[in-house]
């Protein structure tokens, strides 16, 4: 027996195989918060859909509604997918829903530092380490030099020049800050062939060490004193007790260098504490 379909009739039968429901799992979203609301397609008359999660951590309230609510998110990248059966035509789609941590810390670069050349290199000492997916990273505003890790807040940097060394580091937190935030150290770098070399004759300065002081002996004008370890790591002086002296308490043994301008002109002087 033949049987003869109209036109209409095979017009019906594609639109009923062509019209099943398309699984759409809403768009990718960022959060500052652990929970959402899904935007998952809606279901026409007798379709049935599920969510499940593909990566990352979740809890799903109602797997089977499209806009179920997720709790304990983890900070990171989640991924779910979206299945629909609608009448046997089944589809999927995945949605990512990326977490950033609130309670990262704004960018810190760490406290200035001034080096004694020929060394060239310094530690850098930023903070926080980046909380993925958070993002750090070290820029150059003036000087120059190679930062060894971009993205390490305690990276090297090397090759710097004579004089401030600027950089800052940035940190940009996703949805938690309405902007990236940043912060700026300077590395100052002073050239001295030899610390033998920048010791004036007679010394302008004294170390005296029952009274754990600096002692200023010359009679100029002193605008600015500046006291380095033999790293080049600035010390604090500490109290002026008046009369260009200081009060240092707690210096360890070692080598030290004192450098101050003295009526327009720098002053150098290399002293020794002794075990």
């Amino acid at each position: 027996m033949r049987v003869t379909l109209s036109l209409s009739a095979f017009a019906f039968l594609f639109s009923t195989s062509s019209t099943a429901q398309v699984a759409d799992a809403g768009p990718d979203t960022t959060l500052c918060v652990n929970f959402y609301t899904m935007q998952g397609s809606p279901l026409p008359v007798g379709a049935t859909g599920f969510w499940a999660l593909v990566s990352g951590c979740g809890t799903i309230v109602n797997a089977g509604s499209p806009t179920t609510d997720l709790n304990s998110l983890c900070i990171g990248t989640n991924v779910f997918v979206w299945y629909v059966d609608d009448n046997g035509t089944i589809t999927t789609d995945q949605v990512v829903i990326t977490v950033y941590d609130p309670n990262m810390p704004v960018a810190n670069a760490g406290m200035d530092q001034t080096i004694v050349g020929p060394q060239t290199s310094a530690q850098l000492a930023g903070s926080p380490a980046p909380i993925w997916p958070a993002t750090c990273q070290w820029n150059w505003v003036s000087g120059n030099g190679v930062v060894v890790d971009p993205n390490d807040p305690n990276s090297m940097v090397t090759g710097l020049i004579v004089g401030d060394n600027i950089l800052t580091w940035n940190c940009e937190n996703g949805p938690c800050w309405s902007s990236p935030t940043v912060d700026t150290v300077v590395i100052q770098m002073m050239m001295i062939t030899s610390l033998e070399e920048v010791d004036p004759t007679p010394p302008a300065f004294a170390w005296v060490p029952v009274q754990h002081r600096l002692q200023y002996l010359g009679t100029g004008r002193i605008n600015g004193v500046l006291l380095l370890d033999a790293h080049g790591k600035a010390i604090p002086l500490g109290r002026n007790a008046g009369q260009g002296s200081w009060q240092i308490p707690m210096l360890k043994p070692g080598v030290y260098l004192v450098r101050a301008e003295v009526d327009g002109s720098i002053v150098q002087h290399r002293f020794v504490i002794a075990d």
